[in-house]
C-alpha cells in the first residue's frame, strides 16, 4: 500500500491567473463546464486542418506580456511558433473561448473580454452553460463590435416556437450553425453539437 496521501482536488495548488499585474483564482470548474471544454476542443479539432491551426484546451497558459498570463477554456493559433519553447503559448491566439460559470460571469464578460481585446484576439466566444447562449465577439479597427447572440434551442422550444406567432423566433431557431472567418476560410459549427454532453 502506498504511503503517499493524495490530497482532494480542491486541496491541491490551483492555478491563478495574472490580469494588469493582479493574480485571479479562477473557481473551480463545474462539471458541466469541463464537459463543454473538452467537447469545444475536439469539434474544433475535427472540423479545423491540423497542419494550419493548434487547438489547445483550459490547460495551457497564455502569455501575453510580463503583467498578463491566462488560461482561456479553449484556444487556437496558427504562428506555431508561439508555442516554440513548449511550455506555454505566448502572444494573442487567434481565436478564444470562455466558458461562463456564474462565479466567473463579471471577469469572463469584460475583465477578460477587454484583455483579449487589447492584445488583439482577433475572434472571442464566450459559452453561457446555463442560458445556452454563445456571445461571438469579432475584433475590428481595434476593437470588438457588439457580439452576435447564438442559441441552443431545445426540442420543446422549437416546438413551442413553431406553434407560437412571434416570425422573429422563428427565424431564430433555424440558425442551426455560427459561422466564422477567422481560420481563413467559412467554417461552419454547429450549436448543438457544442451542448451535446450537457
Amino acid at each position: 500500500m502506498s504511503n503517499i496521501a493524495v490530497k482532494p482536488y480542491n486541496e491541491r495548488e490551483r492555478f491563478y491567473e495574472i490580469i494588469g499585474g493582479k493574480k485571479y483564482m479562477p473557481p473551480a470548474p463545474v462539471i458541466d463546464h469541463h464537459d463543454t471544454v473538452y467537447t469545444l476542443q475536439t469539434l474544433f479539432k475535427s472540423i479545423l486542418n491540423s497542419k494550419k491551426f493548434s487547438v489547445y484546451g483550459e490547460l495551457v497558459d497564455v502569455v501575453f506580456d510580463n503583467e498578463n498570463t491566462v488560461q482561456p477554456d479553449l484556444k487556437i493559433i496558427s504562428d506555431f511558433s508561439m508555442v516554440a519553447d513548449g511550455k506555454n503559448i505566448k502572444g494573442a491566439p487567434d481565436f478564444v473561448v470562455e466558458v461562463l460559470s456564474p462565479s466567473n460571469l463579471s471577469h469572463d464578460l469584460v475583465v477578460k473580454k477587454n484583455l483579449y481585446q487589447k492584445h488583439g484576439v482577433k475572434e472571442y466566444w464566450i459559452v453561457d452553460i446555463y442560458t445556452k447562449n454563445i456571445n461571438v465577439y469579432i475584433l475590428e479597427n481595434g476593437g470588438y463590435n457588439d457580439p452576435v447572440i447564438y442559441h441552443y434551442y431545445s426540442d420543446k422550444e422549437i416546438k413551442e416556437i413553431e406553434n407560437g406567432i412571434d416570425d422573429i423566433d422563428k427565424e431564430q431557431i433555424k440558425i442551426k450553425e455560427i459561422v466564422t472567418h477567422t481560420f481563413g476560410e467559412e467554417l461552419h459549427v454547429p450549436i448543438n453539437k457544442i451542448f451535446e454532453n450537457i
